[in-house]
């Protein structure tokens, strides 16, 4: 009977030396890891610029709402901005939260994202803006957006021209024209730009032309269609040689029109 007791007094201790030992491997390793990470996450850092506090959609970006901050090179975004004057003139596309590098793909230029900042609009010399009507099936179902180009399309009975009997006609009467702002459209998070139906578009032509466009708005059913961004010219089109930028016709009525266009003709 004594046997077994000794044989468990000497297994006690043995399994108590056990535990610790596996207990010193397991804090042994748990540190190693911790020294490994450490030194994976140090090494080079970059100095970028970062947000010092939460920046809306939309909002322009001033100097007060920026830092300099360190970032280990590993976890620098691409793109990202190193110098507080190159996001002079800039608005946020998506929110960004205080301490988070700011890069390209965050921002983009404060007359596009945020119009109302503006005090005046980009109009070139010898240009008007005009605004014209829209809504779901003229307007391409509010797909048209600031910086695009549409071209309108207007019908017309022939009897405003005293044709007799009069028949509808179209025309293509202005192409290429650049869209300065859009009506307010509703703001898809995620995206950066507003999107959706509007009831008004303003774009960039000759007062000669916005004369031409308004007697058209009144008398005539107006179509707008959005040009593919690879067609887009880049610059306003060329005024007309009988319709000056800088100087308005003196009577607009069926006639000039007429002449333009050729609604009887054809």
């Amino acid at each position: 009977m004594a046997k077994p007791n000794a044989t468990s007094n000497i297994r006690t201790p043995l399994f108590i030396f056990g535990v610790a030992l596996a207990l010193v491997a397991f804090l042994i390793m748990f540190a190693f890891g911790i020294v490994y990470v450490g030194r994976t996450q140090t090494g080079p850092t970059v100095r970028v610029i970062v947000a010092a506090r939460d920046i809306e959609a939309r909002e322009p970006i001033t100097a007060d709402m920026l830092a300099l901050g360190s970032l280990p090179s590993s976890a620098v975004p691409p793109k990202a901005f190193t110098r507080l004057t190159d996001l002079v003139g800039f608005a946020a596309v998506v929110p960004i939260y205080r301490g988070e590098a700011i890069s390209e793909n965050l921002v983009t230029n404060s007359d596009a994202v945020s119009p109302a900042q503006s005090s005046y609009l980009p109009i070139p010399s010898g240009y008007v803006a005009m605004t014209v009507p829209t809504s779901e099936q003229q307007g391409v179902a509010g797909y048209i957006a600031q910086g695009d180009y549409i071209d309108v399309i207007a019908t017309i009975n022939t009897n405003q021209f005293g044709a007799s009997p009069g028949r509808s006609v179209s025309r293509t009467v202005f192409t290429n024209l650049y869209v300065l702002r859009v009506g307010p459209q509703q703001v898809i998070r995620g995206q950066g730009q507003p999107q959706g139906l509007t009831s008004s578009i303003t774009v960039l032509m000759t007062q000669c032309d916005a004369q031409f466009l308004n007697w058209l708005m009144q008398n005539a059913t107006m179509k707008y269609t959005l040009l593919s961004y690879k067609d887009y010219q880049q610059t306003p089109p060329a005024p007309d040689a009988g319709c000056p930028s800088t100087q308005a016709p003196a009577l607009i009525g069926p006639a000039q029109v007429d002449a333009k266009w050729g609604f009887t003709r054809g």
